[in-house]
């Protein structure tokens, strides 16, 4: 029973050619499968860098649209402020005005005219 049992293989052209087949099948399969792994390389990468360069266009886009509130309300602020100078400017084209306020601020008086100080304005003052 200890008999060792060895098939001999036939040398013959039809095995030769089978062998020769199976080899050539099996070195395609394995370069399909490198091509295989690499092409699938080569799209991971593709894909992640088309995912970095979004994420960084996301990111611009919102930073923009932050600076975009911002400048809106600057605007909006300036826009207010040259409506005020306007009407500022209207004014100072009125001499009334002119000799109210250099009355009121610079305690100018008209003839025969005395000012008084009293305290509740420099309460006001004080607090301002």
């Amino acid at each position: 029973m200890n008999e060792k049992k060895t098939v001999t293989r036939m040398q013959n052209r039809y095995i030769k050619d089978k062998e020769t087949l199976n080899k050539a099948r099996n070195r395609r399969r394995v370069a399909l499968a490198r091509r295989l792994a690499v092409l699938l390389a080569a799209i991971a990468v593709v894909f992640s860098a088309l995912f970095v360069l979004y994420t960084k266009q996301t990111m611009l886009l919102q930073d923009k649209k932050a600076e975009k509130v911002k400048v809106e309300k600057k605007l909006a602020d300036a826009k207010l402020e040259e409506k005020q100078l306007k009407g500022e400017i209207s004014k100072l084209h009125d001499d009334d005005y002119i000799a109210k306020l250099a009355r009121s601020e610079y305690y100018l008086s008209k003839e025969g005219e005395i000012i008084f100080n009293t305290p509740t304005e420099k309460k006001k003052e004080k607090s301002e």
